[in-house]
């Protein structure tokens, strides 16, 4: 491979840093060029938005002019520009400029005064010549009962204060309102200083603040303060500590790029057990918003997630990997919709790094976790190899994009013939089955015609073959309903980490929904080895609603070691088939919709092809 450089206008990316990249890896000098990089996007966004500030009378109401928040901000880089690097490379202002240039520029209809947002600047200025140690004042805005100086602290103020001034001299900085003044320093029992954890193991140290006052913090929008508590930070500190030992210990050179990526964290509320809530955004490299984690297994897989991410959203500002807006969507085993192609390279990227995670860590796993550990490393093997093979083939990557995927296909496919113990390889596999069975039947949507046709013929009993053959193109949903599509993979996951939990919740099974939504007593049946019970209680959820996917593909997983079975086919291979029968007899005032639903699933799946591991490569038109 040549050595010379990528042109790229103003930012070059040098082919061997390309080329780690693309192997899903990172090293020192390929993030620097990130950081690099990230930092020119970011100026460049600033530059926009004072630009668009120029234009609206509304832009600062009681604040300062932009201009006079600017030169502060000027001064403090001249004084100090090291410190003022580091406010500026805050992730939350990677937020705060993409959210406020959208305001600018669509000026979408909002209660929320525009100077509250486009005031942060002020904020970033004020903070940046407060590190600098200048003299100075302005005012900043408040909300919700907190000023915020990026990277410096917050104050509480009382809730109806829209703005406060900010005042500097001799190195003493305090916020100032009608109701008091607040010193910025240790001691104020309305200052409150930034939350930092440090972690170090063997010399590779982790430094992130913990984000729970900036309006900012949040990727989905602006988000109130959501102060933690004592017991939150310890815990916290505790996840890192135990997250950041296993990195450094197991797989230091990923450890030691997550140092050059990762600055924030903003936490949420813990969710369900092996359902995570964790994201990224390209406006906010470093910064990561993310649910408590179950443990620190759980964390250190979060952070070399969001890594990745990172990676490529900051890759993608360089280079076009993919082309967009051409209405197709495509299937990501992680995602319960369908995804445009540049979002599933996104996921094909952070699953790689996931697969990579898991491959090491189960030779570390302790005896009680090694099951979890197998079932996680087959899992996202098979999901992301069969993922990118159907990218590399779509014909939509850029030239750079294709080289880009072929490389992360072929450093992750050398993991393909690890040995796997049988009982974590079928759990995998039925997993992948059942998720992807699930997806298309609650996304893909045939014509109301070719429905309509499709239960006329199997009124009629016409052969499924030529029934199936009229179908024309299927749609897929661009904004589906919520769907927990992975319940029973999350049933098998609390079987493997906890067999006798498992057996409490068998004893309830009526409860099992309030544990794990979306799963139902057939799922613990199905898991647990009951095919039995599991086929009857599938039967038992479509006399009660036959419209309801998860009974069909469930109903199909009893006989998973049956592929070549003709009802098999039908409810594993083509689930929204067997869904456009129902509805088509509803639509047509049937009052019997399947009376069987073995016979319906039998007689569709001998119009069908056998069924296939292979992912479409071709994606599905949005409906």
């Amino acid at each position: 491979m040549s050595s010379d450089s990528l042109p790229l206008g103003p930012t070059y990316l040098d082919h061997a840093h390309f080329h780690t990249l693309a192997t899903g890896a990172a090293d020192e000098p390929s993030i620097a060029a990130l950081r690099r990089s990230e930092r020119s996007w970011r100026l460049i966004v600033l530059r926009a938005l004072l630009d668009t500030c120029g234009t609206r009378t509304d832009a600062t109401g009681p604040l300062a002019p932009v201009t006079d928040a600017w030169q502060l901000l000027v001064r403090a880089h001249a004084a100090a520009p090291d410190t003022t690097e580091d406010v500026l490379a805050q992730p939350q202002v990677g937020i705060w400029a993409a959210h406020t240039l959208r305001r600018l520029r669509d000026d979408p209809h909002t209660r929320t005064p525009l100077w509250l947002d486009v005031g942060y600047l002020h904020a970033l200025a004020a903070a940046s010549a407060a590190r600098a140690g200048l003299t100075f004042a302005i005012d900043i805005p408040a909300r919700q009962g907190s000023a915020v100086l990026p990277t410096v602290g917050a104050a509480s103020v009382p809730p109806d204060v829209a703005h406060v001034r900010v005042r500097a001299r001799t190195g003493q900085v305090e916020m100032v309102t009608d109701a008091r003044t607040v010193r910025c320093a240790p001691g104020d029992p309305d200052w409150h200083e930034p939350v930092l954890v440090d972690v170090d193991t063997d010399g590779v140290g982790l430094r992130v603040e913990l984000l729970d006052r900036d309006v900012y913090r949040d990727l989905r929008g602006p988000a109130s303060p959501e102060p933690l508590s004592q017991s939150e930070i310890t815990r916290w500190r505790g996840w890192l500590a135990h997250a950041w030992e296993l990195l450094v210990r197991e797989q230091p050179d990923r450890a030691r790029a997550i140092t050059g990526i990762v600055r924030t964290l903003a936490p949420v509320p813990r969710r369900e057990r092996f359902r995570p809530l964790s994201a990224s955004g390209a406006e906010a490299f470093g910064g990561v918003l993310l649910s408590e984690p179950d443990d620190g297994v759980q964390l250190a897989v979060t952070l070399v997630h969001e890594s990745q991410h990172h990676k490529l959203g900051a890759l993608s500002h360089l280079l076009t990997l993919c082309e967009t807006g051409d209405g197709v969507r495509y299937y990501a085993p992680w995602r319960d919709d369908p995804r445009p192609l540049a979002g599933v390279l996104q996921g094909a990227y952070a699953f790689a790094g996931i697969t990579q995670f898991w491959r090491v860590h189960r030779q570390h796993a302790a005896a009680g976790e090694r099951a979890l550990a197998d079932f996680e490393f087959a899992l996202w093997r098979r999901q992301t190899l069969d993922v990118l093979r159907a990218m590399a083939a779509s014909g939509r990557l850029t030239g750079h994009g294709q080289r880009f995927v072929e490389t992360l296909y072929a450093d992750l496919a050398a993991c393909q013939d690890d040995p796997v113990p049988p009982a974590a390889l079928g759990a995998a596999h039925a997993a992948a089955v059942d998720h992807r069975a699930m997806w298309r039947g609650h996304n893909i949507r045939l014509a109301p015609a070719d429905r309509d046709a499709l239960a006329a013929a199997w009124q009629r009993r016409d052969p499924a073959a030529k029934a199936v053959l009229v179908v024309g193109a299927r749609t897929v949903l661009a904004a589906p309903p919520a769907g927990a599509l992975d319940a029973r993979a999350v049933l098998r996951r609390h079987l493997l980490v906890d067999a006798d939990a498992f057996g409490r919740l068998r004893a309830t099974p009526d409860r099992v929904g309030d544990r794990v939504a979306g799963a139902t007593p057939a799922d613990l049946a199905l898991v647990a080895g009951d095919l039995d019970g599991a086929r009857a209680g599938y039967l038992d959820e479509l006399g009660r609603d036959p419209s309801h996917v998860h009974g069909w593909v469930g109903l199909g997983l009893t006989q998973l070691d049956r592929p070549t079975d003709p009802a098999v086919r039908a409810l594993l291979g083509a689930p929204e088939l067997v869904l456009a029968v129902v509805q088509g007899l509803r639509s047509r005032g049937s009052a019997s919709v399947a009376p069987d639903p073995v016979e319906l699933a039998s007689w569709l799946g001998h119009g069908l092809e056998p069924l296939s591991d292979t992912i479409d490569p071709a994606g599905w038109p949005i409906a």
